[in-house]
């Protein structure tokens, strides 16, 4: 589905224009002044710039191949992270390299789609800062104005493809450079700046406000179909710490998929109240990522050094972002890697190679055992399927 707005969106931008035809992006698609504007990341469009100029291919519907490219790129730039920490001997850094590879978030999300692309290119980006804040860190000279101009050039990619990965990565080189304050942090700083504009450009021509990147109030599904997401907006906002804990449930402990004796879902009451769509696929990082995730909170627990800790620091916006988010999806988990894996990075636990295999069998299964079930699951939110149909069925029998 809308396989074509990115094509249209391009084909906007290269006559200076905002938004996209409404039959390429449907429902998904804001009102805006009486024009219909995306609240995507305009990277996708860009990439499909070169198809729209030739007429025989600007209808080439490319989300399957840009979304494997991205996801490979990703993989790339995590192989070489772990390779900055090779240690001849041990068994750890390789099942790091197997964990990432085969299970957790190159598995997971093989599900083409417009919802899908832009996080694997706003991934990509963050997995290409993660491994030039490695370098950083283990540099002799530390973060110097080339390792920052392209930790710079990452994070401006990242916020004109999708803002909340684009947000961690510019906490991160904030934090950074407010410690450096020479003239090594003047060609990044514009780099940065230089990416902000262009989304204040892009914001401005969809919202009338540089500073706005979606206004949910003028969503058409909200506005047409599901009103009720009017008033979740209005009580709570896009994000608020109060949905925390259920956003804790969604990612590491799925109860909220459990059908009470009245049918209804767990937290039912709570997501009436103030969440737009609670997704399914019902999952956890527990399962699909156990040595990733120990290995992470291993070194959150024995952090040492001011770089390190404000880098884990800065990466950990985007987590609390989507725990905080109206609407949780299997895909937002894609938001946790980057965190994850900069403090995974350099965690040096003592445990046994029994330990770490079964740890990576069980997150390579798991992984996979997602894949299928994501591919399966419906859109939208999730008590939906589950109230009607409950888990079985929404799987087996449930209309699409």
């Amino acid at each position: 589905d809308f396989g074509l707005a990115f094509n249209s969106m391009a084909e906007h931008l290269l006559v200076g224009r905002f938004d996209v035809d409404p039959d390429a992006i449907g429902a998904e698609g804001f009102d805006s002044g009486g024009r219909t504007v995306a609240y995507f990341g305009i990277f996708c469009a860009l990439l499909r710039v070169p198809l729209v100029l030739v007429p025989s291919l600007a209808r080439t519907d490319i989300t399957f191949w840009s979304c494997l490219i991205a996801i490979t790129g990703a993989a790339w730039f995590q192989t070489r992270a772990v390779l900055l920490i090779w240690t001849q001997g041990s068994v750890l850094p390789i099942t790091l390299l197997l964990s990432l590879l085969l299970a957790g978030p190159n598995i997971q999300f093989l599900r083409p789609s417009i919802y899908q692309e832009p996080i694997n290119w706003a991934f990509l980006f963050s997995m290409a800062f993660v491994y030039w804040a490695a370098r950083g860190t283990l540099a002799p000279e530390g973060f110097n104005q080339r390792i920052l101009s392209w930790m710079a050039l990452c994070a401006g990619l990242a916020l004109i493809t999708r803002v909340s990965f684009g947000v961690s990565l510019y906490t991160v080189l904030g934090l950074l450079m407010v410690t450096r304050l020479s003239r090594s942090i003047v060609f990044p700083a514009i780099i940065l700046a230089a990416f902000a504009g262009a989304a204040g450009v892009v914001n401005a021509g969809r919202w009338g406000n540089p500073f706005v990147f979606a206004d949910f109030t003028r969503f058409y599904l909200s506005q047409d179909a599901e009103p009720a997401r009017l008033g979740h907006l209005a009580a709570y906002g896009a994000f608020h710490p109060a949905r925390i804990w259920l956003g804790l449930s969604y990612y590491f402990l799925p109860i909220w998929i459990w059908i009470r004796a009245d049918g209804h879902v767990l937290f039912a009451e709570t997501q009436a109240a103030m969440m737009d769509a609670v997704e399914l696929p019902a999952g956890s990082f527990l399962l699909t990522d156990p040595l990733l995730l120990g290995l992470a909170m291993y070194r959150v627990w024995t952090v040492r050094g001011r770089d390190h800790a404000m880098l884990l620091l800065g990466l950990a916006a985007g987590p609390i972002l989507m725990l905080c988010a109206i609407s949780m999806a299997h895909r937002y988990r894609m938001e946790f890697y980057p965190f994850f894996l900069m403090a995974a990075l350099f965690a040096k636990p003592r445990l046994s190679k029994g330990l770490i295999i079964g740890a990576l069998i069980i997150g390579i299964a798991a992984s996979h055992a997602m894949a299928i079930v994501n591919a399966r699951s419906p859109w939208g939110p999730g008590e939906f399927y589950l109230e009607r149909y409950g888990l079985i069925e929404t799987y087996t029998r449930a209309p699409r």
